[in-house]
């Protein structure tokens, strides 16, 4: 046990110098950059590390060597260039509380993703990069004015699931962990950030997590846990990162049926109205298409405001900001 404590003691302490150095090069940069975010999150990203695992040790080595490629936060970060544009016919319709529809494990079915791009959005669709011909249906997406992200395959803790090609895998090496983030970046273009497929098993490994965060603040990206278990570190692997963050609320189709979708569409409601905002995630099934066409018309006069997931990070992070200040 002496050993093991030493050698967390040791990674913690070389994180923490590591990441002295990198504070101390960011300050010589440009005034475009911000480089507080990152000087700020060191206690975090060492909390994260230290408390986890013995197993973990070799990831957390290899996390620190891909630390050195993190770069200052932009101020015109990818996720707010290519949100889709917000269109409020007024003052109080802005104010409305709102909800962010994401349809995600798109690509798969053409037919599918063209029924989507015509129901009035904006919703924020999100593709598996892996799919073909993605080029023709991100483009029919962002010309109906929705917005775009990246289904992150990851892999499940049940060993019979298939996250699909190039998935982020806990058992990959370190440079093939590289490459896989890159293919799936590299599919295509216009996407605000990432949301995960699956992920159950990958999403709670808390050294690929700060990796997998430090390349998405690189590029600007925001980050939307699917939340396929409590026990993610998404939310603090982010927060360490400085990468935007937010966390679906409700599945709206984890059964196919038009009622039970209705009703958690009403639950999704509620949680607007209480909170603001809130975040529901389904798929493109048939029924799920069907009831959100009918359901979208429903939304003047309830009240309600859809919007893109990046106007709700806009409305999270304001919230969290006005929080901090009290």
């Amino acid at each position: 046990m002496a050993h093991k404590r030493f050698v967390h003691i040791y990674v913690a302490t070389v994180l923490l110098v590591f990441l002295g150095l990198m504070a101390a090069v960011f300050t010589r940069l440009p005034e475009k950059s911000e480089p507080a975010a990152l000087a700020l999150a060191e206690e975090d990203i060492v909390a994260i590390i230290e408390e986890y695992r013995d197993n973990e040790i070799t990831s957390v080595s290899v996390t620190v060597d891909e630390i050195a490629s993190v770069v200052p936060v932009s101020k015109n970060p990818a996720w707010k260039v290519n949100a889709a544009p917000v269109n409020y016919s007024s003052a109080s319709q802005e104010k409305r509380p709102k909800i962010a529809i994401i349809i995600d494990d798109l690509g798969l079915d053409v037919a599918a993703t063209m029924r989507l791009a015509a129901i009035p959005g904006p919703i924020t669709m999100s593709f598996l990069p892996y799919a073909e011909d993605l080029q023709t249906q991100t483009q029919a997406a962002l010309q109906a004015g929705h917005e775009l992200m990246v289904h992150l395959p990851m892999q499940s803790q049940r060993e019979t699931a298939d996250p699909g090609n190039n998935a982020l895998l806990k058992n990959l090496s370190f440079d093939e962990f590289g490459r896989r983030i890159e293919w799936n970046l590299g599919r295509f273009a216009g996407f605000v950030g990432v949301n995960n497929h699956m992920g159950s098993l990958l999403t709670e490994d808390p050294a690929l997590m700060v990796r997998l965060m430090a390349r998405l603040r690189n590029d600007g990206l925001l980050f939307v846990d699917s939340l396929t278990t409590p026990k993610s570190m998404g939310h603090r692997a982010a927060k360490a990162l400085g990468v935007p963050f937010v966390a679906r609320d409700i599945f709206l189709d984890n059964q196919q049926d038009k009622d039970y979708i209705l009703r958690q569409l009403a639950t999704t409601e509620k949680i607007a109205r209480i909170r603001g905002y809130a975040i529901a995630i389904g798929h493109p099934y048939s029924v799920t298409l069907d009831t959100l066409e009918e359901w979208r018309e429903t939304l003047d006069f309830k009240g309600l405001q859809l919007v893109a997931i990046s106007d709700v990070m806009n409305d999270a992070m304001a919230r969290a900001e006005a929080a901090q200040s009290r």
